[in-house]
């Protein structure tokens, strides 16, 4: 049996890069690169939190964020904003209903992808 523990849980805060400036306060989605933020668009299914301060784009930002961040094997390449679900063999897919994750970072096939629970 293998332990176990999550990149990230509830209470506990994430760090990105902002790839537009950002007010503290407000909602806050995935950007244009790996671990890159920006404000939320209307409606967007990649929000990941909410910012806890200003940031200038390039800066590094704190977001509080209720859900738990999980470092799951991609079972197939996954690009960073993709809803995922299980693919089988203990591995994570790309999936268009039934969403379980939001991928945080691109993964190709075996790779480790950083995954924020729905």
């Amino acid at each position: 049996m293998s332990d176990y523990l999550p990149l990230y849980r509830p209470g506990q805060t994430l760090t990105f890069r902002a790839t537009a400036a950002i007010t503290g306060g407000t909602p806050v989605e995935l950007g244009i690169s790996d671990w890159s933020i920006q404000p939320a668009a209307a409606d967007s299914l990649k929000v990941v939190g909410i910012a806890g301060h200003d940031a200038a784009i390039g800066d590094q930002v704190t977001v509080e964020s209720g859900r738990v961040v999980h470092e799951l094997t991609a079972g197939a390449a996954i690009t960073r904003g993709s809803l995922l679900g299980p693919a089988g063999n203990g591995k994570v897919k790309t999936v268009t209903a039934g969403a379980v994750w939001l991928a945080l970072n691109s993964a190709a096939a075996g790779q480790t992808v950083a995954a924020m629970q729905l």
